[in-house]
């Protein structure tokens, strides 16, 4: 916008502009009636009367001549200030306006005398067209050929040209149509129909009267006449590239119908002048790289892929969970895009089958559509071919806009054919050349797709996920259209690529479980002490009375109900076997990876009839893992014992030795992890001798610590004695004789205490299942006991000897040589008026009362049968084996020796009112 004069108060309105001539119109304005004009300095005021006069003459152009004549002096004198002060007016505008639009209005004015120039320029050019249109003269008019009748032949021939004209005018609009539809083969016939029509009007000769000779003689030249025939045929013939371009990608579509790969085909074999062997080269060209194109996908899974880490390089419960679960997103996309890359091999190789194979007495599809193509007579019309490929011009003409009109073209192009000679050797492929073509594509194929599949199998993580694609992929090929032996071929490579999976995936298992296997039991034998509890941890006892919770089943759970109760039998299983939470935890770790082994392999053998074969195979492939994994195992075993050496670590001793037992005899991960026989027969022997090292060096540290604690409560309880009897042991001639309580009271409590401690100790070692090897132990432990026993500085009584001896009696007649040794001992500490069989039979009666106690220094008792076969046991002989307690023998009660308290008033007790 212009901004506005602000001297000017009056309005004006804008110029006009009339022959290159600037008008102002005047500024008029009113005052009370009365035109007042308004300069910057001055105002002038007019009577009415010469307003009214003078606005008819507002208009700068009027004549001088004829103002004076009408108007006055002072008239002409107002209308002179009045356009005076316009001027000055419009001036500082002007001058306002190009202040700010000066660039502009130099453009214009340039402008303006450019335009003025050119319009110029062009009159002279119209002025000297004129004349030399008007100095020509006029053209010779042909001799109009005789008309016969009512045929007029000029008309007709108009008529003709008219057609061939209207054919390439209609070509490119058609092509483009075929070539969006996809209709290569047509596209390329018109194009073909195009180029005959091209040179029927432009050729020279006489050909049927319808040559450039025939056009001439009508007095037409098609050439110098009609020049639009050139532009037209060179934008159709700039169509044959796009064609045969178009036609070569289409191929690359695998899941195209044969009619139409067959009649793309047939487009560059028409088209690009191939012969038949080089446009199957180019189909097999594109369809590699489609197999590329569909090969090149990878999948990005969400949770972290554990094949391509290290073990060390996640936390490994997150690693057996991926391991464990079936995902079903990384399953369908991997069979989706197997099944595709197979289904570009399949498509393929039927496709090319169908186009070019012979089958006899059938000619191949492509040459059966060249000899319809030359047939000359529509008898000949193999009714084998599809609608697609029976293609004439006839029917092409038919499709074009204004058919009708190209009814006049004549005969010969109406039935036009593109020219094939089918004996020539371009026309033709021999069976052999192709089958062997064929063979080298599908050979190169799929090698491709295994190396695809082998990236694409690294992402799947279980047995479970493998198979399922495995499955699904045979039954495809099964069904595909290959022949047998091609897919016999991608069976066969696509098991082995399984295989090499499933290799990798128990490889992996293996791995993370020997992994967590040696971090749980570092961790859980070194955290095992005497100071935090760890003989808690492993109490039998407490474990056994201990009842698992039980099921408690929810309404918005997921999970099947059999799951529940299946995890409370698991429970009440292990807690029947002894299996305390860390035993179970340890040793879970191998079980749970060898059931998951044959559950893998069960659901192999359930594929098919052919999995026996596969499941050999893998089987002889994963043994030695397995034989790593056990040597890993007896390793990492080994590895942990030389560490637990102290007194302080008996726990985690106690554990090492129960893991070992259960690895050696009952726990079922060596005979299902698939080794080796020598392996197993190595392994149980290494875990045996680690099991009998492990033993000896508890016994060793359990007797050397009840024996010292013994001593320590006897010093505590006894303090005087200390002295004497280190001084009693200085003199040769002194023969102990002290006894911690009555003679005829039975052992001491330090021995029962003692004797106590190992039971207990002996009971964490979980050897109970096994009669014969918790026999060896205790007995092996209770003579290491004696023997330490009898050495120790603090003396021991006669009735402890006693019921030593009376244990050692009980052991069988390989302990002849302890109970010598004990006999020794009690008869050097007799002292005169002392019998040893009266201390003997007081040992054996307090046996008999204590039998319950001491139940594992005891050999094992009779059967119920033998002991009820006396006729002068009682009803406590099969509970009571050694020996029953004298029932006249009478005991104090200890609510009898106190004196009961008010708050017992109620109580019926004898003796308390």
């Amino acid at each position: 916008m212009f901004p506005r004069s602000s001297i000017a108060s009056t309005r004006t309105s804008a110029p006009t502009i009339e022959n290159a001539h600037i008008n102002l119109q005047v500024p008029q304005e009113r005052q009370n009636g009365v035109p007042v004009h308004k300069t910057p300095n001055t105002y002038h005021s007019v009577p009415p009367s010469q307003a009214l006069t003078l606005g008819d003459h507002s208009s700068v152009g009027v004549d001088s001549d004829e103002l004076f004549t009408k108007h006055s002096i002072s008239e002409v004198k107002f209308i002179q200030q009045r356009l005076r002060g316009d001027a000055d007016a419009k001036q500082e505008e002007l001058r306002l306006m190009v202040g700010e639009r000066y660039r502009d209005l130099l453009q214009a004015s340039t402008s303006i005398i450019a335009i003025s120039r050119s319009s110029q320029r062009v009159k002279e050019a119209l002025e000297e067209t004129k004349v030399a249109i008007l100095s020509q003269e006029e053209p010779i008019l042909p001799r109009k050929p005789s008309v016969s009748g009512s045929n007029d032949g000029h008309l007709h021939i108009l008529q003709l040209l008219s057609a061939h004209m209207k054919l390439l005018l209609d070509a490119p609009e058609h092509m483009w149509r075929l070539i969006e539809r996809k209709k290569y083969y047509p596209a390329a016939w018109l194009l073909l129909l195009a180029g005959v029509v091209h040179r029927v009007l432009v050729r020279n000769d006489d050909d049927d009267g319808q040559g450039g000779g025939a056009w001439r003689n009508q007095g037409i030249d098609v050439l110098e006449q009609f020049p639009l025939i050139q532009r037209q045929w060179d934008a159709v013939s700039q169509f044959r590239s796009q064609i045969i371009h178009k036609a070569t990608i289409s191929l690359r579509e695998h899941s195209t119908a044969v009619e139409d790969t067959c009649a793309a085909l047939l487009t560059l074999h028409l088209l690009d002048s191939r012969p038949l062997m080089e446009t199957f080269s180019v189909f097999l060209g594109q369809r590699t790289r489609t197999l590329q194109t569909m090969v090149s996908w990878n999948y990005q899974s969400d949770v972290p892929n554990t094949s391509d880490k290290q073990i060390n390089g996640e936390p490994l419960e997150l690693k057996v969970n991926v391991l464990s679960e079936f995902r079903r997103n990384p399953v369908n996309k991997i069979r989706e895009a197997t099944h595709t890359a197979l289904g570009v091999i399949s498509q393929t190789c039927t496709t090319a089958r169908n186009i070019f194979h012979d089958h006899h007495p059938q000619a191949p599809l492509v040459r059966r559509v060249l000899e319809y193509i030359q047939s000359d007579s529509s008898t000949l019309l193999p009714m084998s071919l599809p609608p697609e490929l029976r293609l004439t011009t006839q029917t092409l003409l038919t499709t074009l806009p204004s058919s009708t009109h190209l009814l006049l073209l004549p005969q010969s192009l109406r039935s036009y054919k593109p020219y094939v000679d089918l004996n020539s050797p371009a026309s033709s492929i021999q069976q052999s050349q192709f089958a062997q073509r064929l063979g080298e594509w599908f050979h190169r194929s799929s090698m491709t797709l295994y190396t695809a599949v082998e990236t694409w199998f690294d992402k799947l993580e279980s047995i479970k996920e493998l198979w399922s694609v495995r499955s699904s992929t045979r039954v495809w090929l099964l069904s595909s259209q290959l022949e047998q032996e091609e897919i016999a071929q991608l069976i066969s490579g696509l098991d082995g690529l399984c295989q090499q999976r499933a290799i990798a995936i128990w490889r992996l298992k293996l791995g993370v479980a020997l992994k967590i296997f040696e971090e749980r039991l570092d961790s859980a034998t070194s955290g095992l002490n005497m100071k935090s509890g760890g003989d808690l941890e492993l109490s039998l006892a407490e474990f056994l009375f201990q009842a698992p919770p039980l099921p408690l089943l929810s309404h918005t759970s997921t999970r099947p109900t059999d799951v529940f109760f299946q995890k409370y039998k698991t429970s009440l299983r292990r807690q029947i076997v002894g299996r305390v939470s860390l035993l179970d935890e340890l040793l879970s770790i191998l079980e749970r990876c060898a059931t998951t082994i044959q559950q893998d392999l069960s659901r192999i053998k359930s594929s098919g009839n052919e999995a026996q074969e596969i499941v050999k195979r893998l089987t002889d492939t994963y043994r030695p893992e397995a034989d790593i994994l056990c040597t890993g195992v007896v390793r990492s075993l080994e590895t942990i014992y030389p560490k637990l050496n102290s007194a302080n670590q008996l726990p985690g001793l106690v554990l090492l030795g129960r893991v070992t037992a259960e690895l050696t005899s009952s726990c079922p991960f060596i005979s299902e992890i698939g080794c080796s026989p020598l392996t197993v027969t190595d392994f149980r022997a290494q875990t045996s001798a680690l099991h009998d090292n492990i033993i000896n060096r508890w016994q060793e540290h359990t007797v050397s610590q009840i024996v010292k604690d013994r001593c320590q409560r006897f010093r505590l309880r006894n303090p005087s004695t200390t002295s004497k009897i280190r001084e009693h042991l200085k003199d040769e001639k002194f023969s102990p004789t002290y006894s911690g309580s009555d003679p005829s009271s039975g052992p001491s409590a330090h021995l029962i205490q003692s004797l106590l401690s190992l039971a207990r100790s002996i009971e964490q070692l979980g050897a109970f299942r096994d009669p014969s090897r918790h026999a060896k132990i205790t007995q092996k432990s209770l003579r290491q006991f004696i023997v330490k026993y009898t050495q120790d500085e603090c003396p021991e009584s006669l009735d402890d000897l006693a019921f030593l001896w009376k244990l050692a009696e009980l052991q069988g007649t390989d302990w002849l040589d302890t109970r010598q040794f004990l006999d020794d001992r009690i008869e050097t500490k007799l002292q005169p008026g002392q019998d040893s069989d009266s201390l003997k039979r007081t040992a054996s009666e307090f046996l008999s009362r204590t039998q319950i106690l001491f139940t594992s220094f005891l050999p094992r008792p009779p059967s119920p049968q033998q002991t009820l076969s006396s006729t002068t046991v009682d009803k406590f002989a099969s509970l009571l084996p050694f020996g029953v307690p004298i029932p006249e023998q009478q005991f104090q009660s200890v609510i009898d020796s106190a004196k009961p308290s008010s708050r017992f008033g109620l109580l019926l007790v004898e003796g308390s009112m």
